[in-house]
């Protein structure tokens, strides 16, 4: 049995794999410790020659699904049902690991006395258009370390970094930490996934998915962890999905329904405007139990 299994859904992006599956060659962690499952959400490009490449480098297993519209959520499950790992790591195409990455997950579990969910911190994740090109010559697939360490000096940071500033560092004592369970890097174990019931497969466009499943392993009293030194990049590039506020707040507004929490109820459609995340207003709100907060409608997932 493997320790770690990697999912990785894919669209179109085949450059962009080549680069995450290499960061996954540097890897610390030895390679008989962990595999890697590519699952393909119909995507017609070259990304089958691409595994063929890595093969003998990783223990790789390739599938393909036909497009019937955006399916990452069954893409993931499909990997996390054949996964011989007993913790999953989710990453996305384009994502790039540090070279101790799979290491400290694997560490940040096997120490842990109950079941944790891990949230990776990505640099350079939103980067604005200006920023990127000052950094585009530094940006290097081969040396994912060195690239991380130009983007950490330069204050590329994760785009959830000042929500660690405000609220601190210690996601257990955060409300609602599932807000933060975002597939471009997390990990949890494989037996608490399926516990939970692995992706809800009807969230068929952008948003949602991910912090649907998030809030079912908050609900199983999983443990949410963050940790810098388990680290990523988002390698820049356009969007294969386009996000907006109508995705995002009908994706809001189910995940309500679904649950009916007192957390789900702080989303609402005024706080992306102010550019406020789901946890600092319920810090600012829930202590006072504001009246005119209680009057608003329950929409934006942030």
């Amino acid at each position: 049995m493997k320790k770690i299994s990697v999912v990785i859904p894919t669209y179109n992006r085949e450059d962009l794999l080549a680069y995450t599956l290499d960061s996954l060659v540097s890897q610390t962690l030895d390679k008989d410790q962990f595999e890697v499952i590519v699952v393909n959400d119909g995507g017609q490009d070259n990304t089958e020659s691409v595994i063929e490449r890595y093969k003998s480098e990783l223990d790789l297993q390739y599938f393909w699904q036909p497009d019937k519209g955006f399916r990452a959520g069954k893409a993931r499950n499909v990997g996390t049902m054949i996964a011989d790992g007993k913790y999953i790591i989710y990453i996305d195409t384009g994502v790039l690991l540090s070279s101790i990455t799979l290491e400290e997950h694997l560490k940040a579990h096997e120490k842990a006395d109950t079941p944790i969910t891990i949230v990776g911190y990505v640099y350079g994740f939103d980067v604005g258009t200006e920023e990127l090109e000052a950094l585009k010559p530094h940006l290097n697939s081969k040396d994912v370390d060195k690239t991380l360490m130009h983007l950490k000096k330069n204050g590329a940071y994760d785009i959830r970094h000042d929500q660690y500033k405000i609220m601190g560092e210690d996601l257990s004592k955060w409300p609602a930490p599932f807000d933060l369970f975002w597939t471009c890097h997390v990990s949890a174990e494989r037996d608490e996934l399926l516990k939970a019931g692995l992706f809800d497969e009807s969230f068929n466009t952008w948003g949602g998915e991910d912090v649907d499943l998030g809030i079912r392993l908050f609900l199983n009293k999983n443990k949410y962890v963050m940790n810098k030194a388990i680290c990523s990049l988002h390698w820049p590039h356009p969007k294969e999905v386009a996000d907006s506020d109508e995705h995002s707040n009908s994706a809001a507004q189910r995940i309500h329904e679904k649950y009916n929490i007192w957390q789900t109820s702080f989303y609402n459609i005024d706080h992306r405007e102010g550019g406020v995340p789901l946890n600092r207003i319920i810090k600012l709100h829930r202590p006072q139990e504001n009246p005119a907060f209680k009057a608003f409608q329950f929409m934006d997932i942030g």
